[in-house]
C-alpha cells in the first residue's frame, strides 16, 4: 500500500476530513507517521495488528493521545471500536477475514447512524484478489477455509506450482477463483449486500488498491468526490504510470542487486564445495594418517619399532614422505602405485585431472550441452562421485550419472586378493564400496545408475540416450575403452566431451586413434595432464543412439525400466519350471481371495514359464483362473536354464511401483505376506523386505527325503490342514530352512520385496548366473539390494514362504555329496565373478508383522513338538513297516532335554569319565572303520574317557593310534600304548607342526574337541584337515551350543565355524547319515572329505 501513498491514499485522507481512522494490518508501521501527519493533530488513529513487526510503544510515546494500538485480531477489536471515518484494510488476505471486517465496519457505523467509512483496501488484484492467503490457517474456521498448502503462484495459472513462483513459503489456497476465495471476492460479496449505493475506484497496480465510499458521503463532501475523479482522470492515470515506473525501476535494481550478488555468491559457494569434494576424494584431509600407516607397515615388515615422533607429527618428522604424498595427490598415481596409499583415496587421479574434469563440466554447463554424464571404469568411484557433486553444486536437476564397471573386489581372474603377491595394490572396490562413497558424500539418489559387469554386456541395452560427457577412467583396458566408444559415441550430443583418463596404456592410445580414424573424426585431439586424451564432438558428426532391446543372457544385471503411466502398487514376479503340480498352490497363495488386507492395494502377479517340458508346463488358462490380477508370460524359445533371465523378463514387463521377486515357483505363501511386504517397504524405506523361508515337511527337506519323505506324503500334509482354507496352518506342517529361527538373520529369501527405484538404480538379476537353478543369482540380488548404503533390510514375523518338494536342482537333490558339490560350485562361481566370497547384506534386520498362531511360535526358548509328524496316519502300534523322518522339533527337544539332564556326570568308559553322547561314540567308531584311517587326532583337553574309547577301538581293530592334543596336566592324561600326547594349544602353529610330524603320511581321522570359539575351531580345521584323506572325517564336537538348540549365550562357536568351513571349502560335506539316531551333540559336525 505504501508506494501508492502520494498518488491515491494521501489525497483521499486529506479530502475525507477524517477525525477517527483505523488501520488494519500495520506490518512494520511505515504508514503510521504519514497517516498522523496527513490527518492533523485533532485526528485519532487506531492501529490493529496481532503480531506487529515493530515496537508500538515508540509511536504511543511520540503521538500521545492520538495513537492507539490494539495487539489483537481485527475480528476481536472492530466490534468494540465504534464507528470510524476512514478504514485502511491491509491485514489477512482471505475472504473470511476481509468480508467480516467489512461487515463489522458497516455494523459499527449503522449502530451510530453514520455512513459507511471510506475504505482503502489493498490486495484486491493478483495474486490475492481471487485467492485466499492464510498467515495462520487455524484463525479461519474449517468451513470457510479453502484447501491450501505452502507453494508458489504464477499469473495465468489457477493451481499452485510444484516449485518456485511467488510467495512459495506462504499458505496459499490451492486454486484461484470460485466463491468465497480472495480479497476482491469479499468486497464483491459485501457490495452486493450493502443497502446504500457505493462508488468503487480500483487501481490495478501494485497488487491492486480499491477505494470504496458511499455515494451519499461523496455528495456531502465534493472535495472527496473530486479527489476520486482526479485519480480516475487522464492526469491521475499519468501520475499512476509514473508511480508504476518508479516501482518497476526500484524492483529491477533490487532484483539485479540480489540476482547478481547471489549468483556470484552461489558460484563461489559451488566452487568452494567442489574444492572440498576434491580434497575429500583425494584424502587430502588425512595425509598424516597415510604417512602413519605406511610407516607402520614398513616397520612391521622390517621387524623394527615404530618412530614415535613420526607417528605424533608426520608433516615434520616424516617430511619427505608427507611431501611425496602431497605431490601424488596433486599429480595423481596409477592403480599400481604406492602400496597402501593407492587404496585410500577415492580416485587414483590427482587434483590436476579433477580440475580438468571440472573445466570440461563447466563447458557443458555454460554451453547447455544436453545429456547425462557417464563414467566407464570407476575404480573406487571418485570420478563418478565428482560428476554427481558437480550436478549438485550447480543444481542441474535434469541430468543423471551412469557408472559402468565390473566392480570386482580383486584383480581380474582372482577370487580374492593375495596380499603377499599383490600387496595393498591388489585391493579393488566392489559395488558396495562405491555406493558407500556416494552415500558418504550424500550423493546417492535416483539420479545415479550403476551398470555392473563387462562394458560389452552392460552398455548395449543401457538406458542411455543422450550424453554430455563421457569419461573413461584409469585402469580401463583397451578392449573396454573401444566398447565404450563404439556403444556410446552415437549418444553424445553436439559439443559433448570425451575424456579418456586411461591413456597411460599405449594400447588405449592406439584404440582412441583408431576409433577416431574409423569414424572420420577430424576435430582436435587434446592431450591434457598426462595421461588424459580429450576431444569434443563436432557439429558435423552424426548424433543419435537407441539402446538395444533387452539382451537375454548377457553377463550383467539389466536396469529395470521406469514404471508405466498405469502403474500399480505391487508386481509379483514368480518363475516356474516343470512345476505343474506345485504351481496351482503357489498361485492360489498369491490370489486376492487368499491374501489378506489388500482391499486398497492394486497389484499384479506375473507368472513366468521358463521353458518347461510339456508335462510340467503351466498354461495361461490356469494362471488367469486365479483372478484378473494374474498375467502369464511364456518365454518359449527365449527361455534359458537359469531362472534369472525369466525374472528379468518379468521385471521388464511389470507395472509395479514395488516389485516382489520369487525365483522358485514351488513356494506357497501365508496369507499376510503381500500386505506385510508393502508395510515393511513403507515403514522402513528405503528398504527391502525378505520373507522367511520354510520347508513343508518334518525337517530339512533334503534330509527328510533321504528318510523317505516324498510328494505323496507332502500332499497328505496339505490335506490334513485343509489348506488353502486356513493358510496359517502351514506352520503346522513346516520347518525353518536351515538351523535357524525368526531372529537368527537371513541368508536369502525366495520372496523379496523391493522398490522399483532400486531395480532402476542397480539392476535386477545378474544374468552371469546362467547355470540351471541360477546358482547364487538370488543371493547376489539379495546382497546387492540389501547392502546398498542407506537401505534397511526388513523381515516379516509370523509370515512365511513354504517350499514344496519338487525335484529342484539343489534342495531336492537326493545325493548329499552331489548336493554339496553343487552348492560349493555356486559359491566358487560367485567368487569368480565378484572377486570375493558372498557375505550377504551384513546389516541388522528390522521387523514387521506378528505371530498369530501357536504353530508359528518357533523361537528356540519355546519349541513346540509338531504332533502332525509324530505318528503316521493309518499306522497302528507295533513294528513300523516304512521309514518316517524324525521331526526336527522332536529331535531338538530330545537333545535339549538330555543336555539339561547332565547324564555324563556319572558316565564312564573303562572307568574313565566321558561326556560324549553314546550315539556319537557309535558314530566315531563307524567313521573310523569306514575311513580306513590309521591315526586319530583329537584336540581339546576334555575328559580322558574319549581318549580311552578311541584307543579301545584301535585295540579292537588291531590298528591305529590316537594323538591327543591339548594343554591338560600330565596327571590327567590317559596313558595307553596306542596313545601319544602333544602338549600345546591345538590352534597354535608350533603345536600343529608337531602333530603333522607324528602323523607323517598316514591317513587320519580328526576330532576337533576343543569346544571353543569360531576362530579357534576354524584354525584347528585349517591345521589338521589336510591330514584327512577322501572318505575320512573331521568331526567338530559340541555344535549344539549357541542356541543349536542349547546354551544360547555361548556366542559364535563350533556351528558357526562349520558354516564358514563349508562355505570356503568344497572338499567336505556334512554327513547326516552318522546322526541317524537323532541324539547327537555334534549335529552337522561330521564333515566327510569327498575329494
Amino acid at each position: 500500500m505504501f508506494p501508492l501513498w502520494e498518488v491515491a491514499i494521501a489525497p483521499v485522507l486529506t479530502a475525507s476530513r477524517a477525525r477517527r481512522v483505523v488501520e488494519i494490518g500495520a506490518l512494520r508501521g511505515e504508514n503510521t507517521v504519514q497517516l498522523l501527519d496527513a490527518l492533523g493533530p485533532e485526528c485519532e488513529l487506531h492501529v490493529i495488528d496481532p503480531k506487529p513487526a515493530f515496537d508500538p510503544a515508540e509511536h504511543e510515546a511520540r503521538f500521545g493521545g492520538r495513537y492507539v494500538f490494539h495487539e489483537a485480531t481485527s475480528h476481536a477489536v472492530l466490534p468494540t471500536l465504534g464507528a470510524v471515518d476512514v478504514a485502511l484494510i491491509d491485514g489477512d488476505h482471505n475472504w473470511f477475514t476481509v468480508y467480516h471486517e467489512l461487515k463489522m465496519l458497516a455494523d459499527a457505523a449503522a449502530a451510530e447512524a453514520k455512513a459507511l467509512p471510506v475504505m482503502v483496501m489493498h490486495d484486491v488484484g493478483w495474486p490475492y484478489g481471487r485467492r485466499d492467503l492464510y498467515y495462520d490457517p487455524t484463525d479461519v474456521p474449517d468451513e470457510h477455509r479453502q484447501p491450501y498448502r505452502a507453494a508458489g503462484m504464477r499469473p495465468g495459472r489457477r493451481d499452485l506450482m510444484e516449485k518456485g513462483g511467488l510467495n512459495p513459503t506462504m499458505f496459499n489456497a490451492e486454486l484461484e477463483g470460485g466463491p468465497r476465495n480472495g480479497v476482491m471476492t469479499a468486497l464483491d460479496d459485501f457490495v452486493a449486500e450493502h443497502p446504500e449505493p457505493l462508488r468503487i475506484v480500483v487501481l490495478p497496480v501494485y497488487f491492486g488498491l480499491a477505494i470504496v465510499a458511499e455515494e451519499r458521503v461523496l455528495a456531502a463532501n465534493p472535495e472527496l468526490a473530486a479527489a476520486l475523479d482526479r485519480i480516475e482522470s487522464v492526469e491521475g492515470k499519468q501520475r499512476l504510470l509514473e508511480v508504476i515506473e518508479q516501482i518497476r525501476l526500484r524492483g529491477m535494481i533490487f532484483q539485479h542487486n540480489v540476482f547478481f550478488q547471489r549468483d556470484q555468491k552461489a558460484e563461489r559457494a559451488a566452487s568452494r564445495y567442489l574444492s572440498v569434494v576434491k580434497a575429500a576424494l583425494l584424502n587430502e584431509h588425512h595425509l598424516e594418517h597415510e604417512v602413519r600407516l605406511r610407516h607402520l607397515a614398513e616397520r612391521l615388515v622390517q621387524g623394527r619399532p615404530a618412530d614415535v615422533e613420526l607417528l605424533r607429527d608426520p608433516p615434520r618428522a616424516g617430511r619427505a614422505a608427507f611431501e611425496q604424498l602431497k605431490r601424488e595427490r596433486r599429480d595423481g598415481t596409477e592403480v599400481t602405485g604406492r602400496g597402501i596409499a593407492s587404496y585410500l583415496p577415492y580416485t587414483a587421479v590427482g587434483r590436476r585431472r579433477l580440475d580438468e574434469l571440472e573445466a570440461a563440466l563447466e563447458q557443458v554447463r555454460a554451453e547447455e550441452v544436453p545429456g547425462d554424464l557417464v563414467e566407464v571404469g570407476t575404480g573406487r568411484g571418485g570420478g563418478a562421485i565428482f560428476l554427481r557433486a558437480f550436478l549438485e553444486a550447480h543444481e542441474l536437476a535434469d541430468r543423471r550419472v551412469f557408472v559402468a564397471d565390473r566392480f570386482r573386489a580383486a584383480p581380474e581372474g582372482a577370487r580374492s586378493v593375495d596380499l603377499r603377491r599383490d600387496k595393498v595394490d591388489g585391493l579393488r572396490s566392489d559395488l558396495n564400496q562405491v555406493r558407500d562413497g556416494f552415500e558418504r558424500f550424500e550423493l546417492l539418489d535416483d539420479r545415479v545408475r550403476f551398470l555392473q559387469g563387462p562394458p560389452a554386456a552392460t552398455l548395449p541395452d543401457a538406458p542411455i540416450e543422450q550424453v554430455a560427457l563421457l569419461r573413461i577412467g584409469p585402469g580401463t583396458s583397451a578392449d573396454d575403452c573401444r566398447v565404450a566408444l563404439d556403444e556410446l559415441y552415437g549418444a553424445l550430443s553436439i559439443g559433448a566431451t570425451v575424456m579418456v583418463d586411461a591413456a597411460a596404456d599405449a594400447a588405449v592410445v592406439e584404440v582412441v586413434r583408431s576409433f577416431r580414424a574409423d569414424r572420420g573424426i577430424e576435430g582436435p585431439l587434446e592431450a591434457l595432464e598426462p595421461p588424459t586424451l580429450t576431444w569434443r564432438k563436432g557439429a558435423d558428426e552424426p548424433v543419435g543412439r537407441t539402446p538395444a532391446e533387452l539382451v537375454v543372457g548377457a553377463p550383467r544385471a539389466p536396469l529395470a525400466p521406469p514404471a508405466p503411466a498405469d502403474a500399480v502398487d505391487l508386481s509379483v514376479v514368480v518363475v516356474f519350471y516343470d512345476m505343474a503340480r506345485e504351481a496351482p498352490r503357489t498361485l492360489r497363495s498369491l490370489s486376492r481371495s487368499y491374501q489378506e488386507g489388500l482391499d486398497d492395494v492394486t497389484y499384479e502377479v506375473i507368472a513366468v514359464d521358463n521353458g518347461s517340458p510339456a508335462e510340467g508346463r503351466i498354461t495361461e488358462d490356469l494362471v488367469r483362473s486365479f483372478g484378473p490380477e494374474f498375467r502369464f508370460l511364456d518365454l518359449g524359445d527365449a527361455a534359458t536354464p537359469s531362472p534369472v533371465t525369466a525374472l528379468n523378463a518379468g521385471i521388464a514387463a511389470s507395472r509395479g511401483r514395488n516389485v516382489a521377486l520369487m525365483i522358485d515357483g514351488a513356494h506357497v505363501l501365508t496369507p499376510g505376506v503381500l500386505r506385510h511386504g508393502l508395510l515393511g517397504l513403507d515403514a522402513y524405506g528405503p528398504a527391502i523386505v525378505a520373507t522367511q523361508q520354510w520347508y513343508v515337511g518334518p525337517g530339512q527337506q533334503s534330509e527328510a527325503m533321504d528318510a523317505g519323505y516324498d510328494q505323496a506324503a507332502e500332499d497328505r500334509l496339505f490335506e490334513a490342514i485343509a489348506w488353502p482354507d486356513a493358510g496359517y496352518r502351514l506352520f503346522e506342517i513346516g520347518h525353518f530352512v536351515g538351523d535357524r529361527d525368526w531372529f537368527d538373520g537371513m541368508w536369502e529369501s525366495n520372496c523379496i520385496f523391493v522398490p522399483r527405484a532400486q531395480l532402476e538404480q542397480v539392476g535386477g538379476y545378474d544374468e552371469s548366473f546362467a547355470i540351471a537353478g541360477g546358482g547364487y543369482g538370488n543371493l547376489d540380488l539379495y546382497e546387492r539390494l540389501g547392502a546398498g548404503a542407506g537401505t534397511t533390510v526388513v523381515s516379516i514375523i509370523g509370515e512365511g514362504s513354504f517350499h514344496q518338494c519338487h525335484g529342484g536342482t539343489t534342495t531336492n537333490q537326493p545325493d548329499q555329496v552331489e548336493r554339496r558339490r553343487r552348492v560349493f560350485s555356486y559359491s566358487e562361481e560367485f567368487a569368480d565373478l565378484r572377486g570375493r566370497r558372498f557375505r550377504g547384506p551384513g546389516k541388522p534386520i528390522h521387523y514387521v508383522g506378528r505371530i498369530t498362531t501357536d504353530a508359528a511360535r518357533r523361537t528356540k526358548p519355546r519349541r513346540l513338538s509338531a504332533k502332525r509328524f509324530a505318528v503316521p496316519e493309518g499306522h497302528g502300534d507295533g513294528f513300523p513297516t516304512e521309514r518316517r523322518p524324525v521331526p526336527e522339533e522332536l529331535r531338538d527337544a530330545f537333545v535339549e532335554a538330555v543336555w539339561h539332564d547332565l547324564p555324563w556326570r556319572d558316565t564312564t568308559w573303562l572307568d574313565q569319565p566321558i561326556d560324549v553322547a553314546p550315539t556319537d561314540l557309535f558314530a566315531y567308531q563307524e567313521a573310523f572303520v569306514r575311513s580306513g584311517a590309521e591315526v586319530v587326532v583329537e584336540t581339546g583337553a576334555g575328559l580322558p574317557g574319549r581318549t580311552a574309547y578311541l584307543a579301545s577301538i584301535c585295540d579292537l581293530l588291531g590298528r591305529g593310534e590316537v594323538i591327543t592334543v591339548g594343554v591338560e596336566p600330565p596327571a590327567e592324561r590317559y596313558e595307553h600304548p596306542r596313545v601319544r600326547h602333544v602338549e600345546g594349544p591345538p590352534h597354535d602353529d608350533a603345536t600343529a607342526e608337531a602333530v603333522r610330524a607324528l602323523v607323517g603320511e598316514r591317513p587320519a581321522l580328526v576330532v576337533i574337541g576343543t569346544r571353543t570359539d569360531t576362530y579357534k575351531v576354524g584354525r584347528e580345521f585349517g591345521h589338521y584337515s589336510p591330514l584327512v584323506a577322501p572318505g575320512s572325517y573331521v568331526i567338530v564336537e559340541r555344535t549344539v551350543v549357541n542356541g543349536h538348540p542349547v546354551w544360547t549365550a555361548f556366542g559364535p562357536g563350533p556351528t558357526e565355524a562349520v558354516k564358514s568351513i563349508l562355505t570356503l571349502n568344497g572338499d567336505f560335506v556334512a554327513d547326516a547319515d552318522l546322526e541317524r539316531y537323532s541324539l547327537s551333540l555334534n549335529p552337522n559336525g561330521y564333515l566327510r572329505r569327498v575329494r
